[in-house]
Formats: structure tokens, C-alpha cells, sequence
């Protein structure tokens, strides 16, 4: 019973965040090209920064406390599609807050990557919002996608067998690990 009641309280905090974190990254990205709005770069760069961070830590235990709500997590298909779209929320805000720290607060003067930090951005609020709307459908039979014309069908889903996922899990492992051993020097963007 307290899964159920710390589930919704940290999906309140992880999903809160996340949206501030794609709404900040878009208007900080729309700085480039609205004067109005280059004032207050920085921040929206700090905001989406923080929020990154705090929807990074709060979606694991939004997963967690998931799971521990529910009586069979993996035997329901729309489930599973909550959490397969969960990790894709992570590693888009991970992306975000990596890109970030890795080239500095000057990341939005750099036209292709501070595009690409709103995409990632961008990306883990959508992600964000399908979750939210899987857990509305299962939860009160309503949600936010139901504004659109279709509702995609999220009771199905294909289950990989176990070793093909452990091959990508090593494999994207590895591939991580490449990009930082064997990729250039990263320097923090300057004015």
C-alpha cells in the first residue's frame, strides 16, 4: 500500500521535472533566435540543468516503486511498455545531462549541439508524457494522449528473448566505453 502512495508521489516529481527540463532546453535553444529570450539563457540553462538531474534520480525510483505497486509487472504487456518507454526517458536525460557538462554552460551558442541538447531533451519530456498517459490508462482510463485523434496500442508488445537483451546491453556497454576512451578530447565550449 505505501508503493502505491510513494509511486504516484515520485512520478509527480520525476514527471514535473522532466517537463520543466524540455520546456527550459526549448526556450534556452529559442535564445539563439529570439533576442527577447538570450537574456534569459542561462537561466533556463540552469533550470533544465537542475531538473535534468532531480528527473534522472526520481525515474529509477519511479520504476522501482512501479514495480512494487503492482502485483504481476511482468506479465502485463502495457507494463512492460512503461518501462522499455522509462529507460528511453532516462537515457535521453542522461544524454541531455551529459552533453551539458561535458561542454559547459556555453553549449547554447553552438548551434548543432545546442540542437541536439534539445532534441535530448525534447525527446525525454515526450517520453515523459507517454508514460504518464500509459499510467492514466491503466489507472483511471483516462489520460493526456487522448486529446489525439489515435491512441496507439500499448497492451502488445514484443518480448526479446533474454540473451538477445544481455547482447545489447554489452553491447551498448562497450559502445559507451569506445566513445569515451576513443573519442576526441571534449573541451568545454568558451564565449
Amino acid at each position: 500500500m505505501f508503493a502505491i502512495t510513494f509511486h504516484h508521489l515520485i512520478v509527480g516529481i520525476a514527471s514535473g521535472t522532466g517537463i520543466l527540463m524540455g520546456i527550459c532546453a526549448l526556450l534556452a535553444w529559442l535564445g539563439n533566435f529570439v533576442s527577447n529570450l538570450d537574456n534569459f539563457q542561462q537561466s533556463f540553462d540552469k533550470t533544465s540543468l537542475l531538473s535534468s538531474i532531480l528527473c534522472f534520480v526520481c525515474l529509477p525510483l519511479a520504476i522501482l516503486s512501479g514495480t512494487y505497486a503492482t502485483s504481476d509487472p511482468g506479465g502485463i504487456a502495457i507494463l512492460y511498455n512503461k518501462f522499455v518507454f522509462s529507460g528511453l526517458a532516462i537515457g535521453f536525460t542522461a544524454s541531455f545531462i551529459a552533453g551539458r557538462v561535458r561542454f559547459g554552460e556555453n553549449i547554447w551558442n553552438d548551434f548543432k549541439l545546442s540542437t541536439l541538447q534539445m532534441i535530448c531533451a525534447s525527446g525525454a519530456m515526450f517520453w515523459i508524457i507517454i508514460i504518464g498517459s500509459i499510467g492514466g490508462k491503466i489507472t483511471i482510463g483516462e489520460s493526456v494522449m487522448d486529446i489525439m485523434p489515435f491512441w496507439p496500442d500499448f497492451t502488445s508488445t514484443i518480448v526479446l528473448p533474454l540473451w538477445i537483451s544481455m547482447v545489447m546491453l554489452v553491447f551498448g556497454i562497450a559502445s559507451i566505453i569506445v566513445a569515451l576512451k576513443l573519442g576526441p578530447t571534449i573541451r568545454k565550449i568558451s564565449d
